[in-house]
Parts: structure tokens; sequence; C-alpha cells
């Protein structure tokens, strides 16, 4: 597996202005009543926290966190320990708080979209990886801890 020069958080950031373009031309608007939409504050929030906090994990072992390349130091505490991919979680959450906060159908699309792009050209490999790493600590891992939350 070699690193992409495109990962993760470029995909975020280009989902996040294409769910901007899509709210624009959206026809079908308001799907939740004023003022329900700025619900949407708490998963932009959380997302963002958990988000961060994950990262930072890595950094404080000083793993790698380039998406399928080799990790030195399997991370299990944390936010690890509800999720496998708590950084993953915390992008789709934003992108979810977004949409709500744009009220329009088409922006869920994107999120849907990005969470499945996620799935099967990041997480696929960088599982395999892992095992690969790991071997049989990894397996015990993903038996305990689920993927997404």
């Amino acid at each position: 597996m070699t690193p992409r020069s495109v990962n993760p958080p470029h995909y975020f950031l280009g989902s996040l202005v294409l769910m901007i373009g899509l709210a624009q031309i959206e026809l079908a608007r308001d799907l939740i009543a004023a003022p329900w939409q700025w619900l949407g504050i708490i998963p932009i929030t959380a997302g963002v926290i958990v988000a961060m906090l994950a990262a930072r994990q890595f950094g404080r072992v000083g793993t790698n966190i380039v998406p399928l390349t080799p990790s030195s130091t399997m991370v299990t505490d944390g936010m690890f320990r509800w999720s496998r991919n708590p950084m993953y979680v915390g992008m789709i959450s934003t992108l979810c708080g977004v949409a709500l906060l744009f009220n329009a159908l088409l922006p869920w699309v994107v999120v849907v979209a990005f969470a499945v792009l996620l799935k099967r050209h990041f997480v696929r490999h960088e599982e395999a990886l892992m095992t690969k790493t790991f071997g049989e600590r990894y397996i015990e891992y993903q038996g305990r801890v689920r993927r997404w939350v």
C-alpha cells in the first residue's frame, strides 16, 4: 500500500465546498422548522473535538498519522477505546452538522458519499495494513472496538 497524495482531510474540505454549492442550488429547503437547524452546531463542535483529540493522541505516542502508511504504535486508548476511526467519525459528524445547518437535502448526499469513500478507499486498506503490522493484537482490538462508534 502506498500513501495517497489526496487524503481524507482533502476530501473533507472538498465535501464542505460541495455542500456549500449544493445548498445554494437546493430546491428542497427547510427540511426542519427554524430554529432547529442550529442544532447542527452540536455535531460540528463534537466532531472537531473528537478528530482533534484523536489526532493529538497520535502525536503524543509519535506514530504516523498519514493514511495508508505503516504505524509504529497501535493506539487503543482515549478516543480509540470507542472507535477504531475517531478522526473519520469526527469528520463525518462535522459534515452532518453542516448539513443540518444548511437545512437542505442535497448536502446529506455528500455526507453519505464521504462516508462510503472513507470506508472503501481508506478504512478497508488501513485495516489490512494494521493487521499486517500488528497481527493478532490488532485482530483482537477489532473484535473489541467497533469500526465507527
